[in-house]
């Protein structure tokens, strides 16, 4: 009888933030030269940046993306969920963010070892100012005041033997593998990623992807051929938006998020009623993670490079599990409630219609007990049966009280399950003298957790006081086993594979440089069929079983349709393109670019998330430079497609940005 929006919905909208922001990274002017200094055989550099930036909001929440026991400004929602709209009611059209960013980068070397430190602090004034649900502490530490040390880790290059030149790097830092540009969950597993901050005014790769303490040797067994083997020796995880901020889709699972509402959009989150409450989340350990990579260039074939990956780790993602009740329904507490409703609507009835006011009290017994006993009106005297239906209705409601209070016992976590292998290969070249650039990568992996429906799920665990949601959990029925844990997750080979070209063209619209970049990719996993077991996408608030949804007592509550489910392939593509004018006017270049995401078909399992099908984003954005210094950034981004499913479709925004770099 759960609604939640799961943990790893979040994670669907991943690619769709990185995109911009890795197209920067391909094409981008070069940067302010660094602060440099050098003494002797020591030397280092220091990197600063500072920006200022809002984020404006442009159109009020949809009533299909909250909960009906919700409102904005009077609307009341129309979804089947109120545990992922905090962060879309907290915020009206206009100003939701302004943000000041400063970020510092120091390198130092000193003769064949060095060291390299990275870190960032940031202050919103605006975003805790909120409509509806105050951000929790744990939300304000990560997008209203903070700072944070990135990467810190040494380096030292020395050869083995006179022949073989060795890289060594020990510390937290980020490490990228694989060829693939916008579409992740393919080779590229090292570094978790924090969405806080990839949409925020200013946002960059750098603050995104989350350094990780870790042991990298790179040895140049030939000057063609070099492994790259690492040890992992922390476990992080992947970061979502926290709970009631701007793009937070979970009120669940992010920080800030204790609780579940059941009810399907039916219950009002500002009480505890049918509150589920969060249990303790099940990191994974930090050691057990290692891979390794083997890179191999050749000239012959176009000067081109080829990689071989391995990797054992843990997920960066989460899964959402639970556990039963610890006790059954409170008869006691269903009863009195009965008592107290008939009390407050029966008994004024029957006095009304002449009823003997003495005679009152054993009347709503008898129609209590008849209710709770599911007899017929005929077995009831005949002035009492014209009230039957009505103590019908308040047995029903105090059974449903029951129901909701005992589900308070319950728990749901969230865990990162351990010990998914992955094997990939890529390849990186171009297409003969056409000056297009081709890379690609595939990657298989073994042991997957993949998210099973939470809707499922929760039949499950209530059926431990409840026996007829088992009756139609895909998951089991678990009557009267109470404080059971159950397993939200099964695990799946999965199969990523993209492949991207790029083009540099030269003057065109009066551009000097023009650059074009396509991606396209799918997603396979070896799931079951949905009428077997069903597996989590986003917008699935509801069972799959029209059987399933009138046995929970909600009222006419539609169940969701089977292709709304996670499908075995899914696939979609991306387009973008940058162009540079240089030197338009006293050393001042304009870059306008333009993205294009397109889910096309399927929706991949959570969570995964690559594709949702049928949605869609268009990103829009033009950059001032000056003197390679100074920038200015105006974005607009517009998501669409997939209805209910996207998430984030009713909060389409315009950025400004203003970034000093020395």
């Amino acid at each position: 009888m759960n609604d939640s929006r799961s943990p790893c919905a979040s994670f669907a909208r991943v690619r769709f933030a990185i995109a911009p922001l890795v197209l920067a990274l391909i094409v981008s002017p070069p940067v302010a030269h660094a602060a440099k200094f050098a003494r002797g055989e020591f030397a280092g550099s220091f990197d600063s940046s500072f920006s200022v930036g809002a984020l404006y909001r442009l159109q009020p929440p949809d009533p299909a993306l909250y909960g009906p026991a919700d409102s904005f400004r009077g609307v009341a929602g129309t979804g089947y969920s109120v545990n992922g709209d905090d962060g879309d009611l907290n915020y009206a059209p206009g100003i939701v963010s302004e943000l000041f960013k400063g970020d510092h980068e120091l390198e130092l070397k000193w003769r064949n070892v060095g060291a390299f430190a990275r870190g960032y602090y940031f202050i919103d004034a605006r975003t805790a100012h909120t409509r509806r649900t105050p951000l929790s502490e744990q939300a304000r530490q990560r997008v209203v005041r903070g700072a944070d040390l990135l990467d810190l880790y040494a380096v030292a290059k020395f050869d083995l033997g006179d022949t073989v030149p060795v890289d060594l790097r020990f510390g937290r830092q980020v490490l990228s593998l694989g060829e693939s540009t916008f579409i992740p969950n393919g080779i590229n597993i090292v570094n978790p990623v924090d969405l806080s901050k990839l949409r925020v005014p200013g946002a960059g790769l750098k603050e995104a992807f989350l350094p990780v303490n870790l042991l990298k040797a790179s040895v140049a067994l030939t000057p063609r051929l070099t492994i790259e083997p690492y040890w992992l020796l922390e476990f992080r995880r992947n970061e979502l938006e926290p709970a009631g901020t701007y793009f937070s889709t979970t009120d669940v699972a992010s920080r800030g998020g204790d609780k579940a509402y059941v009810g399907f959009g039916t219950l009002p989150d500002s009480g505890t009623l049918g509150a589920l409450p969060r249990g303790h989340d099940r990191d994974a350990g930090n050691y057990n993670q290692f891979g390794a990579s083997l890179r191999y260039f050749s000239s012959i074939l176009n000067d081109s490079e080829f990689g071989l990956y391995f990797a054992r780790y843990h997920s960066r993602s989460p899964v959402l599990s639970a556990r039963t009740p610890t006790g059954p329904i409170d008869t006691a507490l269903v009863h009195s409630t009965a008592a107290s409703l008939a009390n407050a609507q029966l008994a004024p009835a029957l006095i009304a219609h002449g009823y003997p006011a003495a005679d009152v009290p054993a009347a709503l017994a008898s129609l209590l007990g008849a209710a709770f006993a599911n007899a017929p009106a005929s077995a009831l005297p005949a002035a009492l049966q014209p009230f039957y239906p009505s103590a019908q209705t308040i047995a029903t409601s105090a059974g449903k009280i029951g129901l909701l209070t005992a589900t308070g016992t319950a728990r749901y976590f969230l865990e990162y399950p351990e010990g998914i292998v992955m094997l990939g290969a890529s390849f990186n070249s171009a297409i003969g003298d056409t000056g297009i650039s081709w890379q690609g990568e595939v990657s298989y992996k073994h042991g997957v957790p993949l998210q099973i429906d939470d809707v499922e799920l929760f039949f499950a665990a209530l059926s431990a006081v409840n026996p007829v949601f088992g009756a139609h959990s895909q998951v089991g029925n678990y009557s009267a086993q109470y404080n059971k844990e159950l397993s939200g997750y099964r695990r799946h080979d999965v199969w990523t594979a993209q492949t991207t070209l790029t083009q540099a063209f030269g003057p065109i619209f009066g551009s000097q440089q023009a650059t074009l970049v396509g991606e396209i990719g799918g997603l396979w996993a070896d799931l079951p069929d949905p009428s077997v077991l069903r597996y989590e996408a986003p917008g699935t608030y509801t069972s799959g079983s029209a059987a399933a949804m009138t046995a929970t007592g909600f009222g006419a509550i539609p169940a969701t349709p089977a292709d709304r489910f996670a499908n075995a392939f899914s696939w979609g593509y991306q387009l973008a393109a940058r162009l540079d004018y240089n030197n338009v006017f006293a050393g001042l270049n304009i870059s306008p670019t333009i993205a294009f995401v397109h889910d096309v078909s399927g929706n991949s399992p959570l969570p995964l998330a690559n594709f949702v099908a049928h949605r869609r984003s268009l990103n829009l954005a033009v950059e001032l430079l000056r003197q390679n210094a100074w920038a200015f950034e105006v974005r607009y981004v517009n998501f669409f497609g997939a209805g209910a499913s996207n998430l984030l479709g009713d909060r389409d925004y315009v950025a400004t940005t203003v970034k000093y770099s020395f």
